[in-house]
């Protein structure tokens, strides 16, 4: 048990620590984003407001050179024909005049600022009639727009538009205006750039921007790091404080100064109070003779006194700071009691509980719960109570018993009073008889079995006597295993033909005790015998025995169905039964029979079926 509450307390120490880490980097991330994330989401909204002003501006910017196009057209294409005489010439002959007329144009517009594609585009042409600068651009003149250009939406809605995207130049900016005379419009003018140029300002932007934002950044971290850190001290100091509080109140924090220095001398001065508390209500605890165990909210174990560990088995070591399932791990009445208190703030008050603990006597204990409160009404945990009644159960069970067990014994008295002085007169009838028949005669055979069944009789008759008044000098070393053998040999055919299999396990075979071998054996007879009547349908008969502390434990569990809780107890009295045709006599002789050898019998249910228990003391070996 020590073992294993030191495995569990190594594991969940490493879960401790690993917590501690996790929540130690959830701090730090957390501090660092509260400080790094304002600058990131700045210079994000910075880089995003300056992309769309660079944008805008070079929106702005080719609009404006398309404007200027328009205005250098002071007259329409028309009228550039007609001044070359050239209004019924073919298509390309008219582009190419055209070309020659405003090439000169739009390349000084292009030169005049650098990177810029500018040009006319003629409607009645569908062909662009000018691109410059004409020495990088001139090889597109005379196409056509494709059908899907935004060009044509621009002259069918009439209005200036800038559109990024794929088009003659490749991937541009492109602004485009409407050119309109006499209220018709004859085409477009458009200005452009290549989106590479504009996205190499944008990076450039973007680079400045970036540098800014991470030295901003790495400041912030480096700030939140320092902080961190010194918080950190702080924090350890703190919690090795109050570690070493939680085993030494005595122990005291070093003064510091500044806040820190303030919650030291609140937690020394916390410490104290504690220390004065503490050592009172300890005293006061341990003192008492009835157990109390204190749970915290989350029902980990705070307090536990002498008594408690006296009761349960369970050493203050191994209890501490644990979760109370599994401390009282398989004890369903403590932990019901426990489960209301805590999770529905209910009290239970004179419970019965008896712990199963593996080969130690069953106790019976009172149990009490309570809620735990502060002063302003919050819910601190449960508290409960155990009082050990075992004594003043016996004494009481013995008492009520032993009224009961002495009408059986005065009964048992009489009947062997009485039985006695006919069985003497027939035993010497029966011996007259024998003695006045020949020798050889055949009715010899039948006298000599009426003297032995007589004097088997007998020895029943002073078998009574010894059950109403038990005599030490009739207790002799009686072997149980040996005895539990001959008992065995008397069911193992009835227990064969209804199909239930027995299982022996000897662990002390050589334990002795001190009693009558024939009064223990219609002991375990008697137990048996009901318990093959609980097996009616076959299964299994375990019969157990083991020494422990003094005394010999004989187990003998079947499958059977459970017995009903307020029945467990009175399962011993006489002419208490069940059965139709039983007498109740069975289970209260054998209980007569176990006291008389300063030994107990009881019987529980456990997850096998029911189990029987008969307790002896063991005999003690000679010097």
């Amino acid at each position: 048990m020590i073992e294993y509450h030191r495995e569990g307390q190594k594991e969940r120490d490493g879960k401790v620590i690993v917590k501690s880490y996790v929540y130690r980097i959830r701090f730090i991330l957390s501090v660092i984003a509260v400080t790094v994330l304002p600058i990131i989401v700045t210079g994000v909204v910075l880089l995003k407001a300056a992309e769309q002003a660079l944008l805008q501006e070079k929106e702005k910017k080719l609009l404006a050179i398309t404007e200027q196009l328009d205005f250098a057209l002071s007259q329409d294409f028309e009228n550039v024909l007609r001044e070359e005489g050239l209004q019924n010439a073919s298509r390309e002959q008219q582009i190419a005049a055209l070309n020659r007329k405003l090439e000169q144009l739009t390349d000084q517009i292009a030169t005049a600022h650098p990177g810029i594609g500018v040009g006319y585009y003629a409607r009645r042409l569908d062909a662009i009639i000018t691109y410059g600068p004409s020495r990088e651009m001139g090889q597109h003149v005379g196409m056509p727009i494709a059908p899907d250009h935004p060009g044509r939406q621009v002259m069918s809605r009439r209005s200036a538009d800038v559109v990024i995207g794929p088009q003659v130049r490749g991937e541009i900016m492109n602004a485009m205006y409407p050119i309109e005379r006499n209220g018709e419009v004859i085409g477009y003018a458009w200005a452009n750039e290549l989106m590479q140029s504009i996205d190499i300002q944008l990076a450039g932007m973007r680079q400045g921007i970036y540098s800014i934002v991470g030295i901003g950044c790495v400041i912030a971290a480096v700030a939140s790091g320092l902080m961190i850190h010194r918080g950190e001290i702080i924090l350890q100091e703190i919690k090795e404080g109050l570690r070493r509080l939680s085993l030494d109140l005595s122990f005291r924090m070093k003064p510091a100064k500044g806040e820190p220095g303030e919650i030291f001398e609140a937690i020394n001065k916390m410490a104290g109070d504690l220390q004065a508390s503490r050592s009172h209500t300890e005293t006061i605890i341990h003192s008492m003779e009835s157990g109390v165990i204190a749970l915290d909210h989350r029902g980990r174990v705070t307090a536990w006194n002498e008594a408690a560990t006296r009761i349960t088995g369970v050493s203050l070591e191994q209890a501490m700071g644990r979760d109370y399932e599994d401390v009282f791990r398989g004890e369903e009445e403590i932990l019901k009691a426990l489960s209301d208190a805590l999770g529905e703030g209910k009290t239970t008050r004179d419970a019965e509980w008896s712990p199963r603990g593996a080969g130690r006597a069953r106790l019976f204990v009172k149990i009490g719960t309570f809620i735990w409160k502060s002063p302003m009404e919050q819910v601190l945990g449960a508290i409960i109570v155990m009082d050990d009644r075992t004594e003043w159960k016996r004494m009481e069970s013995s008492l009520a018993q032993a009224k009961r067990l002495a009408v059986i014994g005065e009964l048992a008295a009489s009947i062997a009073h009485e039985v006695r002085n006919p069985l003497t007169s027939i035993k010497a009838f029966a011996q007259i008889i024998e003695e006045e028949l020949p020798a050889g005669h055949d009715s010899r055979e039948y006298t000599g079995i009426i003297v032995d069944e007589v004097e088997r009789l007998n020895r029943f008759a002073d078998e009574l006597l010894l059950f109403s008044r038990p005599d030490e000098e009739h207790h002799v070393p009686a072997r149980v295993g040996e005895v539990l053998d001959q008992t065995l040999l008397l069911i193992e055919r009835s227990a064969a033909s209804q199909g239930v299999v027995l299982h022996k396990v000897y662990r002390d075979s050589p334990a002795s005790v001190l009693a009558s071998p024939e009064l223990l054996k219609q002991v375990f007879l008697n137990i048996l015998i009901n318990a093959l009547q609980a097996l009616q349908d076959g299964g299994q008969l375990l019969i157990e025995t083991e020494a422990v502390d003094g005394q010999v434990f004989i187990h003998i569990t079947n499958e059977g169905p459970p017995i009903a809780e307020e029945h467990l107890l009175t399962v011993f009295e006489p002419f208490f039964t069940t059965k139709k045709s039983g007498t109740g006599l069975g289970l209260a002789i054998s209980q007569r029979i176990v006291q008389a050898y300063g030994g107990q019998i009881f019987a529980r249910n456990v997850d096998m079926g029911v189990q029987f228990t008969v307790v002896l003391p063991a005999k003690k070996e000679e010097a």
